[in-house]
């Protein structure tokens, strides 16, 4: 056998013998995998086509289903929660979509990547991985409605905002102060005023998606209010039962592999005209059953008094979003729904003549610090015209644009001192003044017992008394939120402290030897 053919041999065994590894595609932790097939693009895909695929690992199996998204392409989008090796197939009723298969490695989440939020201690949210998170949310309800010049204006606003949360609508709005424009695409086909349900208009859904993940990567939240009022001009709140239920199954599928986003079933349940025009709880029974990766599920009331609250306690609802300025109530509400609480909407820094809308900056940032201390998690807006357009009348409210307010400093601030301290094993105290047995209403108090004290009075002149257990001393700061800067600073002895407030917005912070 000549020197030739013994190499050639060798080559075929090694080669026979030596098969290899297989080349995966990588994912991080909770990040998005995404499956793209090609499928009919006749008819009414919309409406005729169904598909999922099945993913699994070990002993794990989740189904996660598909949508369609224009020219023949459809996508499944499954944010995995576990590393290793996920495969997939997929179930369709038209044969090129079924059957499908493959695999993919899910790998460690890179450092900016916590993971989706998830309820702890009953009373508060933290990243999945055990970072926490404080809320301190904002407001632009139909700022992917508007042209894209203020939508890129808008991430670029956020990205330097104190914000971590956005409430934000799919559908546009028609309101007065500015919100009379025609939306940059519709959401579905339109013509003569009338809606075609089964053409979904490709360019606005994925914009949306889009715009969901350059909040992702700017580490915002976005909680998608599915349905609201306000849409009279194009009447999507009318859809109907059936439709209602095929557009929720479409954004579940469009947009939950998205770790940052929040389902809100509504901007203001219950005005009258869409109080009974949906189906609350068949719409928020199908995200609990549906949605496989459970992101949280909120729901808006309209009348700011309890009567008109949808009844948090229903086990679709992972937290309360409540519309209130009533802040002496957080504690009574969080016993009981026994759910964190979220004042979603507490009036907006402005200057419209609704009372609403018409906060000083002083306000707005004193309404932070009485919601966070009472042990619910905040919601800033602003009403002022702001100059991201000169053609159209823009507020960061509805439209979003810049912000032009005087509370983002001071509610950065806030957001600062919330996340300095242990507030997930904090609750909200209610102060008795002087030596009464009367209960304020003006002093708020979160306090973690013999560790940590958080106490603020928006007023001057109150007297606030406080017992201070143990036996050791605290660490005490007077600090004006407003100005943001610390007054004074001292060692106070256990027992009780009293102390009489001399400015506006103040806040006591007072920590024991174990958090110094």
């Amino acid at each position: 056998m000549n020197k030739l053919m013994m190499l050639c041999m060798a080559f075929l065994l090694l080669h026979s013998c030596t098969q290899p590894d297989e080349v995966l595609e990588k994912v991080e932790q909770w990040g998005v995998y995404e499956i793209e097939l090609q499928g009919p693009s006749e008819g009414s895909p919309f409406f005729d086509i169904q598909l999922s695929a099945e993913f699994t690992i070990g002993e794990e199996k989740v189904k996660v289903p598909g949508f369609y998204d224009g020219e023949g392409i459809y996508r499944i989008r499954f944010s995995p929660d576990k590393e290793g090796k996920w495969i997939f197939s997929t179930t369709s009723n038209d044969s090129s979509l079924n059957e499908q298969s493959g695999s993919f490695e899910c790998i460690s989440p890179t450092a900016d990547n916590h993971g989706p939020l998830r309820v702890v201690n009953t009373f508060y949210l933290q990243y999945a991985d055990g970072t926490p998170f404080y809320s301190v949310g904002t407001t632009a309800y139909q700022w992917t409605s508007v042209k894209q010049s203020i939508q890129e204006k808008t991430v670029e606003t956020l990205a330097a905002a104190p914000f971590n949360k956005i409430r934000m609508c799919v559908f546009p709005k028609t309101y007065k102060y500015g919100n009379d424009t025609e939306p940059w695409q519709y959401a579905f086909k339109r013509e003569n005023e009338e809606n075609d349900y089964s053409q979904p208009n490709f360019d606005f859904f994925q914009n949306f998606d889009k715009r969901i993940q350059q909040l992702l990567e700017i580490g915002i939240e976005a909680d998608v209010i599915l349905f609201h009022p306000y849409d009279t001009d194009w009447d999507y709140f009318l859809m109907g039962d059936e439709m209602n239920e095929r557009y929720v199954r479409y954004m579940i599928a469009r947009i939950s592999a998205y770790r940052n986003v929040w389902w809100s079933l509504a901007n203001e349940w219950d005005v009258p005209k869409i109080k009974e025009a949906i189906d609350w709880e068949g719409i928020g029974t199908l995200l609990q059953k549906e949605d496989p990766h459970q992101r949280l599920v909120g729901i808006h009331n309209w009348y700011n008094t309890e009567d008109h609250f949808y009844d948090h306690s229903r086990p679709w609802l992972t937290h309360s979003s409540i519309q209130a300025a009533q802040f002496f109530n957080i504690p009574r509400w969080r016993d009981k729904y026994q759910k964190p609480v979220l004042f979603d909407e507490m009036r907006y820094e402005g200057d419209v003549p609704s009372g609403w809308g018409n906060l000083s900056a002083e306000e707005m940032a004193s309404y932070c610090w009485m919601a966070g201390l009472s042990g619910s998690y905040p919601t800033h807006g602003e009403t002022l015209q702001n100059d991201s357009d000169d053609s159209t009348e823009v507020r960061w409210w509805a439209k979003g644009g810049t912000l032009v307010g005087g509370s983002i400093e001071p509610i950065r601030f806030f957001r600062q001192i919330m996340e300095e301290a242990p507030v997930h094993e904090m609750s909200p105290q209610q102060v008795i003044l002087g030596d009464s047995t009367e209960l304020s209403n003006n002093i708020h108090i979160l306090a973690k017992e013999q560790q940590y004290y958080l106490t603020y009075v928006a007023d001057s002149a109150q007297n606030i008394s406080l017992e201070l257990p143990g036996e050791a001393d605290y660490q005490m700061e007077i600090i004006d939120t407003w100005k943001m800067e610390v007054v004074d600073k001292k060692t106070v002895p256990p027992g009780k402290f009293e102390h009489r407030t001399t400015f506006p917005f103040s806040l006591i912070r007072i920590v024991g030897e174990a958090n110094q």
